[in-house]
C-alpha cells in the first residue's frame, strides 16, 4: 500500500524490510526463538517463491539507489526466506545479526504458546514495555533499542544505495513506533508474511536520521 511521499534528502538509503514467510513454529504454536524456530512452513516457502518471481519481473533496486547489500536475522525462518527470494536473482546474503531478530523470548524460546499462557499468563509487551515475559526474554523497549540502532548503523553504512533486510514484525513494528511515531496497535494485525516495507532514510542534520515512508505491508506478490 503507498502511502506518503515526502521532500527527500540529497543523500539517502532505501530500505526494504520483508517480513519472513509463514513458520513451521507458528504451525506448531510454538515461541520461535533461536531454539525453537523450525524454519518455513510449506506455505512460506510457497509466499517466499513468489516474492523472487516479483523480484525477477523487476528488481527492487535502480541506478538511483544500486543495490548495496542483503541482511538477515540469526533467525532459520528469515534466512530461508532470503535463500528462497534471493538464489534465482544470483544475491547471496552480505550478512546475517541478531540485530534484526524478533523479540528475545528467554527461557519461553521452544515452549507451546499453552504452556506459556498457563506459566506466565496473559502478557501483553505493548502495555509492559519495560517488563520482559520471562527470565532472560527482552522488555519491548530493549528490542526496540536494539533493532533501531542496527538499522541505522545500516542507513549511515549504505547511502545512496538500496538494502533488503529480512527480518521479523517486532523489528517492523519497532521501525512504526520509533519513526512514524504510530504504536504498533494502529496497524494490527500488522506486516503479512513476506510482506515489504520500504522506507527512505536520509541523514540530516547533527548526523540524524529523516526517515520517510513509502510503502507499507505490500504483499502484491502473493495475489498475482
Amino acid at each position: 500500500m503507498e502511502l506518503f511521499s515526502g521532500v527527500l534528502l540529497s543523500l539517502s538509503t532505501r530500505l526494504i524490510l520483508i517480513r519472513h514467510g509463514a513458520s513451521r513454529s507458528t504451525e506448531l504454536q510454538i515461541v520461535g526463538g533461536h531454539l525453537g524456530c523450525r524454519g518455513l512452513s510449506v506455505e512460506g516457502v510457497l509466499q517466499s517463491e513468489r516474492l523472487s518471481r516479483r523480484w525477477l519481473l523487476g528488481t527492487p533496486f535502480d541506478e538511483e539507489y544500486p543495490f548495496g547489500g542483503a541482511y538477515s536475522s540469526m533467525m532459520r525462518r528469515s534466512q530461508e526466506t532470503a535463500h528462497i527470494a534471493l538464489s534465482p536473482l544470483g544475491i547471496p546474503l552480505t550478512g546475517a545479526s541478531c540485530g534484526l531478530c524478533e523479540i528475545h523470548p528467554g527461557i519461553t524460546d521452544g515452549m507451546t504458546w499453552k504452556e506459556v499462557a498457563e506459566k506466565f499468563g496473559e502478557f501483553n509487551i505493548f502495555a509492559n514495555p519495560e517488563v520482559p515475559i520471562a527470565l532472560g526474554a527482552e522488555s519491548w523497549n530493549e528490542m526496540r533499542g536494539r533493532v533501531i540502532d542496527f538499522l541505522e548503523s545500516l542507513v549511515r553504512r549504505h547511502l545512496g544505495q538500496t538494502i533488503l533486510i529480512f527480518t521479523h514484525k517486532g523489528v517492523i513494528d519497532a521501525t512504526m513506533e520509533v519513526w512514524f511515531k504510530r504504536p504498533p496497535s494502529n496497524f494490527a494485525p500488522g506486516p503479512q508474511n513476506t510482506s515489504l516495507t520500504t522506507w527512505m532514510v536520509g541523514i540530516g542534520e547533527h548526523g540524524k536520521v529523516r526517515p520517510v515512508l513509502a510503502t507499507y505491508d505490500d504483499v502484491s506478490h502473493l495475489s498475482s
